[in-house]
């Protein structure tokens, strides 16, 4: 009777056990088929009819998982791969898991601390209130070479990111990327900080964001916190970003201002072809977004958005101002509660751009222009689970 007891007992425990912990398995599926008005780079006009994989979200899948150890403390895990549909090919530089992985500890009354590969403090706080990064946007309304990270493009690996409880809508965060290199502390080194708040309508974020030595190349820091995925080579990168938005029964209007300096920058390497290259130059992005999102039923909703970018390029024979207006319009028409089908259009224009080392307008997840100008029109499907 004695082991009969013992043995239930066990059996019980194990059970509760492994009551409280759970892993998931979800993800993301976006495919569709564009129209480039330009896609001709450096060989002239040229457009061009193509299938394309993640205009709106990057396709992804994950294993996500929580263990709760007490009633307040539990520990919890995230492993999430990128790829694109149309070809199979992993995201992200290949890696096996790009898009995140980190593991950590979790309270409802102290925070959460996670390590690993993250997204930053600007993407976490201020992402939300912009179309680019979002369902409502995604990919192709990032802001030019998604200088300014809210369309996260960019990962922080070595990181140790810390995020508040919600404190009548006020939270706050902050990450911290490593260089892991013995002697060179700063050598693509990364941190951030941020918050957000919300008071029944009305929502708002605030992010900044810094990489030191960030780079790409042969000779860089391959263990650092930005290495081979790095939108930037340059000395130093600094981005701030602040946003806000108001709801007003079915419509959601919404503003972001964000601004990007490089110091001693000698490429942009986030764009869909080659890098751009840049003479050592001192670089300013400021951007300006404003956004609205509509539910027009239960199944449709529609979304649009104007940005314009002002540039300053100092380089060694003289300082540049290029500009970029682009406007976008996202329809989406849910079949199911995780598909829809939907159609975009987005035009940008660039101008100024003589000097700069950059050759044409480049919608983001397209290859540049050979103009100055640049229209897609796409349609596509998406699918969560």
């Amino acid at each position: 009777m004695k082991k009969n007891l013992v043995a239930a007992g066990i059996v019980f425990i194990f059970s509760s056990a492994h009551a409280q912990s759970t892993v998931s398995l979800t993800g993301l599926l976006n495919a569709g088929i564009a129209y480039v008005s330009d896609a001709g780079n450096n060989v002239g006009h040229k457009s061009a009819f193509q299938a394309k994989s993640g205009d709106l979200n990057v396709s992804r899948w994950a294993l996500s998982g929580r263990e709760q150890i007490t009633d307040d403390l539990s520990a919890e895990f995230m492993l999430m791969n990128g790829f694109s549909v149309t070809s199979g090919t992993g995201s992200q530089q290949g890696r096996l898991f790009g898009f995140q992985a980190y593991i950590g500890l979790g309270s409802r009354q102290a925070g959460t601390v996670t390590i690993g590969r993250q997204f930053d403090s600007v993407v976490q706080f201020v992402q939300p209130l912009s179309l680019g990064g979002t369902s409502y946007g995604g990919v192709a309304f990032a802001h030019p070479y998604d200088n300014d990270n809210l369309d996260n493009y960019t990962r922080t690996n070595n990181s140790i990111k810390y995020t508040s409880p919600d404190f009548s809508g006020l939270k706050f965060g902050y990450m911290y990327g490593f260089s892991n290199q013995a002697g060179q502390f700063d050598n693509s080194r990364g941190y951030s900080a941020g918050a957000s708040y919300s008071f029944g309508s009305f929502n708002a974020g605030v992010g900044y964001l810094q990489f030191d030595n960030e780079s790409n190349l042969s000779s860089a820091n391959t263990e650092g916190a930005e290495p081979a995925g790095a939108p930037f080579n340059a000395g130093r990168q600094r981005t701030f970003a602040i946003g806000g938005s108001y709801q007003y029964r079915e419509l959601i209007a919404g503003a972001v201002v964000s601004e990007t300096r490089l110091d001693d920058a000698t490429s942009i390497n986030n764009v869909a072809d080659t890098a751009i290259s840049l003479p050592h130059d001192d670089v300013r992005f400021d951007n300006f977004e404003i956004n609205v999102r509509y539910l027009v039923s239960r199944q449709w909703r529609l979304s649009a958005a104007y940005t314009y970018t002002a540039g300053r390029f100092a380089t060694p024979t003289g300082t540049c101002f290029p500009k970029w207006h682009q406007v976008g319009v996202l329809s989406s028409y849910y079949l199911s509660p995780s598909t829809d089908v939907y159609a975009e259009a987005i035009y940008q224009r660039a101008v100024g751009l003589t000097g700069t080392g950059i050759q044409g307008a480049q919608i983001s997840n397209f290859v540049r222009a050979s103009g100055d100008n640049q229209f897609i029109a796409g349609i596509g499907i998406r699918h969560k689970f």
